[in-house]
């Protein structure tokens, strides 16, 4: 593969990083046939051209969303196996007496299915999703008034905001459309960005992100909050060393949900 042409290489690289979503210099020198140093020229043109972007040795792909709004019943229907088990690990998070934000989504909304039914703590969301998973729970659910918005399944608009200002959160628990080192947290919604901005604003403790795989690199149209905001990340799959040692940098834990 070393006598390719550097456009087929580059090309080579990007299928590469598509299927794998991230990958170390290393893996893609051998595996190419050519010197780290022609892999890491060629991974810094690709980042220029906002294809992939680069980590601690190595890069994660890039992927630009086309626009259009946040679908619930989307979410609903994509990566059910994934969402459920992120869902329960971020359920185990919850402690006795937490006030806890839920933003928007289908996966913040089974978060509730899998709490401890004995727990006492309080819930405050727009998220109407929640509402069928609460039942024989001890936790008391809070709903942030506001106008109903069918495509989300929530509520949102002044009102939202106004409640969001007078309730001092101790977690908030936000699901991801899109997760990239150097866009963050992104979606193509903006009511849902100007809402979970405001509740990672009003939450004094942790700040936990829920993304399965095929979110990372993802680039939406808002920008819901930059990576070094979020304190966990609950996601399916193991993280290449370059990436997670990205993320430590920024303070980030990262937690793989239980494959089981």
């Amino acid at each position: 593969m070393g006598s390719m042409l550097p456009a087929e290489r580059r090309q080579q690289i990007l299928a590469i990083i598509a299927r794998e979503l991230t990958i170390r210099v290393s893996n893609l020198s051998e595996m190419l046939g050519v010197s780290e140093m022609t892999i890491r020229r060629d991974l810094d043109l690709l980042a220029e051209r906002g294809l992939t972007e680069r980590t601690h040795g190595g890069a994660v792909f890039s992927k630009r969303r086309t626009p259009g709004k946040f679908q619930y019943q989307s979410s609903v229907q994509t990566n059910p196996e994934e969402r459920v088990k992120i869902a329960r690990a971020a359920a185990a998070l919850i402690e006795p007496h937490d006030m806890v934000y839920l933003g928007e989504g289908a996966s913040t909304a089974a978060l509730v299915h899998f709490i401890d039914p004995e727990m006492p703590f309080t819930i405050f969301t727009n998220n109407l999703g929640a509402v069928p998973q609460i039942q024989g729970k001890a936790a008391e659910l809070i709903i942030l008034g506001g106008a109903y918005a069918p495509e989300t399944h929530a509520l949102a608009g002044p009102i939202t905001m106004e409640q969001i200002r007078q309730i001092n959160a101790t977690k908030v628990f936000l699901g991801v459309d899109g997760l990239s080192l150097s866009s963050g947290l992104t979606t193509p919604n903006l009511d849902i960005a100007v809402i979970e901005r405001s509740m990672i604003q009003y939450t004094r403790g942790k700040v936990v992100a829920m993304a399965d795989h095929s979110k990372f690199g993802l680039v939406a149209e808002v920008v819901v909050a930059p990576i070094n905001q979020i304190d966990i990340l609950i996601t399916d799959r193991k993280i290449p060393g370059g990436f997670q040692k990205d993320l430590k940098q920024m303070g980030v834990k990262v937690i793989v949900a239980n494959i089981n």
